[in-house]
């Protein structure tokens, strides 16, 4: 199938496809516009999102709409026709096997560093292809209200930390003047390693988060920095961790080490929520110098060990190290 007839496809059901085209450029498969002169645009009606709940595998691997819902049948002829030629069955499940086979046969060090910032050891485990459909579809998924949902046509946008944002307005849309290739920012503020676990690419990020580590500070106990970042407060556009006072000590799901887009807020947001624990200023901003230089090691060892090995994933990982090096450096 043609990407042509997908999209007239789409537009029949209510969709908007202006001025775009499927090719390949420096970043893979990706939109383009036809006519870099004039804006994209492409709208997703709300009826258009799909539920993740509502799609199922056949006997053959292919992406199929629950029958039992009795949706639209030309909406369901699109879709299931989508998926099989340009999204899950085009791509996607080969990517994901050939992903997941090296990520498996990555040497044990690296395996180790990764669990250090973040990971979990059942990421390294064997896959099975619904495994495979259920990362996939996570990838894909974008929060309107209280449902996620899947964007069909708007998902073959290639990332960029400097794209441009989708506009949840009545569905999804997004549109822009390109003289290139079409970008998107997916999530902006992830660590970079935070990103590639989720999307299984290497994108430079604006910001490093801290591996886990414990500290052990006189008068206040042992400090416990995790990374888990999906519990915050946001104040006033701020993401502040969540700090929690245990018997041991001090528990904090993550801490922001470097933030390029405003290279200040990170040590204020660690110094001002540690000293609501009774820690002094003094000590608040040591405890933060130190973090600041335990990363460094860290991320320095990682690209060492990553470096002798010619796994595929091991060469992106590498790269994404020294990123993050860098940032700490600067």
């Amino acid at each position: 199938m043609q990407f042509t007839e997908i999209l007239d496809k789409f537009r029949a059901l209510g969709g908007v496809a202006d001025n775009i085209e499927l090719r390949h450029g420096r970043y893979g498969r990706g939109i383009f516009p036809i006519n870099p002169n004039k804006p994209i645009k492409i709208k997703i009606p709300s009826k258009l999102l799909a539920s993740p709940s509502w799609l199922v595998l056949d006997r053959d691997n292919h992406i199929r709409i629950k029958p039992k819902l009795e949706l639209e049948p030309a909406w369901v002829d699109f879709y299931e026709s989508y998926q099989q030629f340009f999204g899950w069955s085009n791509v996607g499940i080969n990517e994901l096997s050939e992903y997941h086979n090296e990520l498996t046969k990555l040497p044990k060090k690296i395996k180790q560093f990764l669990l250090l910032f973040g990971w979990h050891d059942e990421d390294f485990d064997k896959k099975s292809v619904k495994d495979y459909l259920k990362e996939y579809l996570a990838s894909r998924q974008i929060r309107i209200g209280n449902e996620s949902k899947l964007m069909p046509i708007i998902e073959l946008i290639n990332h960029s930390a400097d794209g441009k944002q989708y506009i949840a307005d009545d569905g999804v849309k997004f549109e822009g003047t390109f003289k290139d290739e079409a970008l998107a920012c997916y999530h902006g503020s992830f660590d970079a390693l935070h990103f590639f676990r989720i999307y299984h690419f290497n994108s430079e990020s604006s910001t490093v988060l801290s591996c886990d580590v414990k500290i052990e500070v006189p008068n206040v106990g042992l400090i416990n920095i995790s990374r888990f970042d999906a519990m915050v407060e946001i104040v006033d556009g701020v993401v502040i961790p969540r700090m929690v006072k245990t018997k041991s000590g001090i528990q904090i799901d993550f801490i922001e080490l470097v933030n390029k887009k405003n290279k200040q807020t990170p040590r204020k947001i660690f110094t001002d929520g540690i000293q609501r624990f009774n820690v002094s200023f003094l000590v608040a901003n040591q405890i933060f110098d130190g973090l600041i230089e335990h990363n460094r090691k860290a991320y320095s060892n990682f690209a060492s060990e990553c470096r002798l090995s010619n796994n595929k994933v091991a060469k992106e990982l590498e790269s994404i190290a020294l990123n993050q090096l860098k940032l700490l450096n600067e």
